[in-house]
This record gives structure tokens, C-alpha cells and sequence, in this order.
């Protein structure tokens, strides 16, 4: 098993995420979410083969461009990507993001299963959850809201 946990300065995360090619564009997931957290990913993979760029062929650079770091206020950024083995065609991504401007939600979480297409890395399931500042709900990670 691979498992690579990088912890992600806001200075560098723009050197993740590319530019776009032509006049294809991703804004990032749209909100609100489902109840359950899941965020649809159709629109992401339509971008993403609209475009030739560098973070397609790696699975924490994708879930990067896939959450807009770039555009992120976070104060710190953590990215888990765990795969079974080199050569492999599944792998699970976690960004958590902490430090938000938010008096109500202390982290939030997006959990990407990913699925290697030769040489490029399409999602093939998002799910977003959060967790609160304590006495603003729930501490633990979960796409119910926060007070």
C-alpha cells in the first residue's frame, strides 16, 4: 500500500493547479451539497476532458484543482492520498481544510475516490463533510450542519 500525506502551505498550492487549456473552466464544486455530503462530479470529469494539464496525472494534484485550492482562505491544508500499490487504477484522496473564516465551522473534509484512465486520473466519487468549533454542533465529520 502507498500512502503519501502532504501538508500544503497556501504559497505553493497555485503551482498545483495549473492553468486551464481553451475556453473550458472549472469554478469548483457547486454548493449546497446533498444531505449526505455527496458532491455530484460530472461537470468536473467533463472539464477535466476538455483540458491536457499536469495535475490530471496525479491523484492529489486532481483533488487540488478539483476543490479550488487555489482559491482557498484556509489557514492550513492537508492532502491524504492512499493507493493500493504502484501501478494501480483506484485511489482515495482526502483534503481537509482548517483554519476557515467561519465562527462556526472549525474544518471541512472532501473525500474523492479517483479512477486512472492510462495515463490521466478521472473522480469517480466526491463527498463532502465538515466538522464545528466546539458548541456549534458536531466535532466529528459530517455533512450535517453546524450552528
Amino acid at each position: 500500500m502507498i500512502r503519501v500525506a502532504v501538508v500544503v502551505e497556501l504559497a505553493v498550492l497555485a503551482a498545483g493547479c495549473g492553468g486551464d487549456s481553451g475556453s473550458a473552466s472549472w469554478d469548483g464544486p457547486q454548493r449546497p451539497f446533498a444531505a449526505d455530503g455527496t458532491v455530484p462530479v460530472q461537470d468536473f470529469n467533463a472539464y477535466a476532458g476538455h483540458v491536457d494539464e499536469p495535475w490530471e496525472r496525479s491523484p492529489a494534484l486532481l483533488a487540488g484543482r478539483f476543490v479550488r485550492l487555489d482559491q482557498s482562505q484556509a489557514t492550513q491544508t492537508s492532502i491524504d492520498a492512499t493507493a493500493q500499490g504502484e501501478g494501480t487504477e483506484t485511489a482515495t484522496v482526502s483534503v481537509t481544510q482548517r483554519g476557515l473564516l467561519d465562527d462556526s465551522v472549525a474544518a471541512e473534509r472532501y473525500v474523492l475516490g479517483l479512477q486512472r484512465n492510462r495515463d490521466v486520473w478521472r473522480l469517480s466519487s466526491a463527498r463532502w463533510m465538515q466538522s464545528c468549533r466546539p458548541g456549534r454542533g458536531h466535532e466529528e465529520f459530517s455533512p450535517a450542519d453546524c450552528v
